[in-house]
């Protein structure tokens, strides 16, 4: 992707997660409903954050008739990876080492992850 990929407020980004989690172009129906699962949360908020994805360039918006269905421009694999750079970056001087060695001190990975992570090393 050429044009740079900025980070996404969490409303943004949760409904991001659902366009993306679905494997297909959604409409704004459904895609509230998935936001609103368990919530109390209007309509227009949904159209607020679909129109600003829209904006930055995170989505296409196609009308049908009238319902509006929403394309992702920006792929979550690409998303991850900026979102993950930055990340390393701001809070581990760029040291994957680092950031491995606080999740194991920190207790917040279990044996099992840490013999996956071994595991995706030695493929490398």
């Amino acid at each position: 992707m050429d044009r740079e990929i900025k980070r996404l407020p969490d409303l943004e980004l949760e409904a991001m997660l659902v366009i993306w989690s679905s494997g297909k172009v959604l409409n704004m129906g459904e895609i509230h409903q998935q936001l609103t699962a368990g919530k109390t949360r209007p309509y227009q908020v949904t159209q607020t954050v679909l129109s600003r994805l829209e904006d930055k360039g995170f989505v296409r918006r196609e009308k049908r008739g009238r319902q509006n269905f929403f394309h992702p421009l920006v792929a979550e694999r690409d998303y991850r990876e900026r979102e993950t750079s930055t990340f390393l970056e701001k809070l581990y001087g760029n040291s994957p080492a680092r950031l491995v060695a606080a999740l194991v001190e920190s207790e917040n990975i279990n044996v099992d992850e840490l013999a996956e992570i071994k595991r995706l090393l030695e493929q490398r």
